[in-house]
């Protein structure tokens, strides 16, 4: 396990240095992860990481976005402001990305307050992949943040 670790310490070194994220191996990691490959996939600039409200925003438009990303099945979505743009990635294990959701926050928004959604702690709500790919139907062309390439697995992020 010793190889395995100092290995995947050298993974994080060289994000680290890539993508101006930190890459820490705790439950950041996979927010920067997806950060990272948006930014690789979308005509998106990332804000410096210490910015609260939002990730990134779209190259040309200056549309600002939210990012989330996940290896499992439900996103948040935060309780205390409402995104101007908000992303929701899949990542896959060939670091290839599924679109889940790709458009204007107040979507998202209006779904949580017509369904009466309860918020975590008044931190966030939990959307699962159906209810976003749901949403993500109703959004038209002009309000999705455009992608740059097709992702299609040949760039990796672990070099």
């Amino acid at each position: 396990m010793q190889d395995e670790l100092k290995e995947l310490f050298k993974i994080t070194k060289r994000l680290k240095q890539a993508y101006s994220r930190s890459f820490p191996l705790d439950g950041r990691l996979v927010g920067d992860i997806g950060e990272a490959l948006v930014k690789r996939d979308y005509a998106v600039e990332l804000y410096p990481q210490n910015n609260k409200e939002y990730d990134a925003y779209e190259i040309g438009s200056n549309r600002k976005i939210q990012i989330k990303a996940s290896m499992k099945y439900n996103f948040s979505f935060p309780f205390t402001h409402c995104p101007d743009y908000y992303i929701a990635v899949h990542i896959n294990e060939d670091s290839t990305l599924e679109e889940i959701y790709n458009g204007k926050g107040e979507v998202i928004l209006n779904y949580i307050q017509n369904k009466k959604r309860k918020g975590y702690k008044e931190t966030y709500y939990t959307l699962t992949v159906g209810v976003l790919r749901e949403l993500n139907k109703k959004v038209s062309n002009k309000d999705r943040i455009k992608h740059t390439i097709e992702s299609n697995g040949s760039n990796s992020i672990t070099g």
